[in-house]
């Protein structure tokens, strides 16, 4: 068989949101380390500058962009900046995360509004900015999501809704932009060890779970699919099943 459709790394121009810790941090240098360039995205610039130096030496790119894309104008602006700063974009990552996780009755409105404001507010701006430019280069939108979507767990009311929330999206999206080109796949990660277990009530055990360099390692699979091929839900395990 030949590789008709194969897209590797080098030269992709990449939008990356949650850039500059956990699986974000770990996407960035993977793409820059096969030759891709990052539009990085967080709200904490220095750990950004940080992370492009660290990238300095590999083949690709990591620019530093520090905002908040939870509103249609960071959105917006975003998109523009990506087109000058990358001259166009072949992939949305929309990795960014952030939850407030208590029992109901604790969790306030404003928890609730903040979770999804970043965990599917943000997806749905960006790929509503972005779409033009994906369009453009026949593009890739790739958003990470989580076994809380389709599992639950006391306190995640408001993540496993936006996570949920954000695979209903990605699914309606699948239909809307195949006909201008543009794949979109959802990333389901089981538990992966970041720092978000560390505001989640009770005792988790990391070593059982998902390294974020393997969340990386599948992102770069999504991205490198031949177009002859496309992956609406790419799930992924750790090996010794629920944490």
């Amino acid at each position: 068989m030949g590789d008709e459709g194969v897209i590797g790394l080098a030269g992709r121009r990449v939008v990356l949101t949650g850039a500059s810790r956990g699986i974000g941090r770990a996407c960035a240098l993977r793409l820059a380390g096969g030759g891709a360039r990052i539009l990085a995205v967080a709200r904490g610039g220095e750990a950004l500058d940080a992370l492009a130096g660290e990238a300095a030496e590999l083949p690709g790119r990591i620019v530093p962009y520090p905002g908040d894309v939870t509103d249609e104008t960071g959105a917006e602006a975003l998109a523009e900046e990506a087109g000058k700063r990358l001259g166009g974009v072949d992939a949305l990552v929309n990795n960014a995360g952030a939850a407030v996780f208590r029992e109901i009755e604790a969790l306030s409105p404003e928890n609730f509004d903040a979770t999804l404001a970043v965990c599917l507010k943000a997806p749905y701006l960006l790929t509503r900015s972005l779409a033009p430019l994906l369009e453009e280069s026949g593009g890739d939108v790739i958003n990470i999501s989580s076994i809380a979507a389709v599992d639950g767990f006391s306190g995640g009311a408001a993540y496993c809704a936006a996570k949920a929330g954000l695979e209903g999206l990605s699914r309606a999206l699948v239909q809307e932009l195949r006909p201008r080109g543009i794949r979109v796949t959802i990333l389901r990660p089981g538990a992966t060890a970041t720092r978000m277990w560390e505001g989640i009530p009770g005792e988790f055990d990391a070593s059982k779970m998902i390294p974020p360099g393997v969340v990386a390692e599948s992102l770069e699979y999504v991205l490198t699919l031949s177009r002859e091929a496309w992956t609406e839900t790419l799930v992924l395990y750790p090996p010794g099943g629920k944490v």
